[in-house]
């Protein structure tokens, strides 16, 4: 937990210092960078390429975005096309973990750096990594329906996943593996929607009618999927099944404030998308630059939504510091606990010492 908090408080202030570049936009127009999107249908996703845009029209570098379409073969044809044209970097949010791994090597062939953001992608050998660690959010929607959902061990859940392979599928539910999801509940159906609103909207309607009355919840591991399951559970007057996802999209995160969607794990959109050009940047630059940024992600719920509706990721980042003292607290009373125990197994010996003693003298 202290770790995970650290990273927040130092993705906030990297988040400020990058936007200080120390070189005049005017002196930045002759710099182009690429940017391979996986797939600007993608809510998500398209808020991303819309931050790099308009960090790089404010330092005064094109960028050329290319959106792969969610095919993996045309971001690998994309990325040729970017290098070829003899961009001064490269920036990819991989479709797939492996499929898209080619695209390292290219760039590195080449002799253009390379930033990967957002996802993780199976060769590492890239320059810089800005994004998200995709477990970390499969942990929190995870121990978020086991803690606070009022859903009871053993009740019938089903999980919606993204497209398989791809980094934050692969990711999240390796998270809710790690905090237990599959064992704590009945988990009836696990399928992809492919992070469709639409497709996920047919699952839940499908699963609503199959399991009737016993499906409790639908766990999502985007917000984009997990408004189309509250549309299906909405139309069919199913207002006791709970629904949650990962994003933090205006729409999923109004909903948690109606009352209507349980929680939706923030991802910073903003934050991979400007920090990424701005990395790209340092690097061809020759500045120093961060290797690997990990943007952390925030749970919003009921008792967070409207300090976050009114002040922003700001408000409830202080959610993560007062979660990082009651954990010391707890390893503090716990360690206390230890010590008291042993003092007071130490007089038992010395008691029973004693005794041993005594019947020896008699």
């Amino acid at each position: 937990m202290k770790k995970q908090i650290i990273g927040t408080l130092l993705a906030v202030s990297m988040v400020a210092s990058l936007g200080a570049v120390n070189v005049a936009a005017e002196e930045n127009s002759d710099i182009t960078i690429g940017f391979s999107s996986k797939d600007n249908s993608d809510m998500f996703v398209a808020a991303i390429v819309d931050a790099a845009e308009a960090r790089a029209e404010e330092l005064g570098v094109e960028l050329l975005v290319n959106d792969a379409g969610g095919d993996v073969n045309k971001q690998i044809s994309d990325c040729e096309t970017l290098l070829a044209s003899g961009v001064d970097a490269l920036i990819v949010i991989p479709q797939s973990v492996e499929g898209s791994a080619p695209v390292v090597s290219m760039a590195n062939d080449a002799g253009i750096p390379i930033v990967v953001d957002n996802g993780d992608i199976a060769d590492t050998n890239f320059t810089a990594f800005v994004g998200c660690t995709d477990q970390e959010s499969g942990e929190l929607l995870g121990t978020w329906f086991i803690e606070k959902s009022g859903l009871k061990e053993g009740d019938k859940v089903a999980i919606i996943e993204g497209p398989m392979g791809q980094s934050g599928q692969v990711g999240r539910m390796a998270g809710f593996e790690e905090v237990g999801v599959l064992d704590y509940f009945d988990v009836v159906a696990v399928q992809t929607a492919n992070w469709k609103r639409d497709e996920a909207m047919a699952l839940a309607e499908d699963w609503i009618t199959t399991y009737g009355d016993e499906l409790k919840g639908i766990i999502c591991e985007n917000d984009d999927m997990g408004m189309g399951a509250l549309s299906a559970a909405q139309a069919a007057g199913r207002d006791d099944i709970i629904i949650g996802g990962v994003d933090g999209l205006e729409d999923a995160v109004q909903a948690v404030a109606d009352g209507t969607y349980g929680c939706s794990i923030l991802q910073d959109s903003q934050g991979q998308g400007s920090v990424g050009v701005d990395v790209a940047l340092q690097i061809i630059n020759g500045e120093d630059y961060e290797k690997d940024t990990r943007i952390p992600f925030h749970t919003i719920d009921a008792d967070n939504v409207e300090a976050y509706l009114e002040g922003g990721l700001e408000a409830i980042s202080g959610d993560d510091a007062a979660a990082e003292e009651d954990a010391a607290a707890e390893e503090d009373a716990a360690a206390e606990d230890d010590a008291a125990a042993e003092d007071d197994a130490a007089a038992e010996d010395d008691a029973a010492a004693e005794d041993d003693a005594a019947a020896e003298e008699e």
